[in-house]
């Protein structure tokens, strides 16, 4: 497994006066993603990305804060299975307040063993020494067919992920993977079909057909997941949901995944 922390500097951090604590923890699609249900469990070949506010850092006379985050997962008997040991940051308070919203991920290996593992995240407040951390359980599925590595992003290439909120004109990109796929026997290949739907706030879907794909060809056989994406512009303003599905025609298993995209008018 790893892991990288990924702190959002400069929006609203500052303050000091309080104990500092780490509030808001949750589990996304992708950094800056939707919010995600944990029930379940997460399948091999995903990547675990969770979100939490970091509140009270003390800052100096121009704002900056320094402070380490330090990660531990461990299995059901307790023993490590991966240490990040302390990584120092600074940030900037710009917009004034008393948190400091954070973003880590865990990549989980396509043959990673099911079960429970117990992660803890320790904050350490480099000016005051003080110290916070928060902990709690997960589980790896048995592996079988899915969609894991969901997010949204900016550009087609996958290198800026977005929220699922964006403007009247803009573009989304929705990115995905499938995991536990069948293969010919022959060929070796897979046979994967994907589609992309979008219902408005009464559930009912925006176009008469959805967007659709293919996966049959090219595939080297070592591979275990292969990646997906979807195209979207944002024609209108609205709350909507994008829901994403794959089948695979060897196993004649189907996955879904359904994200909350709202979209604003631009100003």
């Amino acid at each position: 497994m790893s892991t990288l922390l990924i702190p959002w500097l400069a929006l609203s951090l500052g303050g000091g006066d309080g104990k500092l604590e780490l509030l808001n923890v949750r589990a996304t699609y992708g950094h800056l993603g939707a919010k995600r249900s944990a029930a379940g469990g997460i399948m091999p070949g995903d990547i675990a990305y969770f979100s939490f506010d970091i509140k009270n850092l003390k800052t100096d006379k121009s704002g900056q804060a320094s402070y380490s985050i330090a990660v531990e997962v461990r299995d059901a008997k307790g023993e490590l299975l991966y240490e990040l040991k302390p990584q120092n940051f600074v940030a900037r308070n710009f917009f004034g307040g008393n948190l400091l919203p954070c973003s880590s991920f865990l990549d989980i290996p396509p043959d990673a063993k099911p079960g429970v593992v117990a992660w803890k995240i320790i904050v350490k407040d480099r000016m005051s020494g003080a110290e916070a951390s928060l902990d709690g359980q997960g589980k790896v599925m048995p592996k079988d067919f899915g969609l894991v590595q969901v997010g949204t992003f900016a550009d087609a290439a996958g290198r800026v992920p977005v929220a699922p909120v964006g403007v009247v004109g803009g573009n989304l990109y929705v990115h995905f993977a499938a995991v536990g796929f069948g293969r010919d026997s022959k060929t070796k290949q897979p046979d994967l079909t994907a589609s992309l739907r979008i219902l408005d706030e009464q559930g009912k879907p925006t176009t008469s057909a959805p967007l659709k794909g293919q996966v049959k060809s090219d595939i080297p056989e070592q591979a275990k997941v292969i990646p997906m994406q979807f195209g979207l512009t944002m024609n209108r303003e609205g709350r909507f949901t994008i829901e994403v599905t794959a089948q695979c025609q060897h196993c004649g298993k189907t996955a879904t995944v359904t994200i909350p995209v709202r979209v604003l008018a631009a100003e």
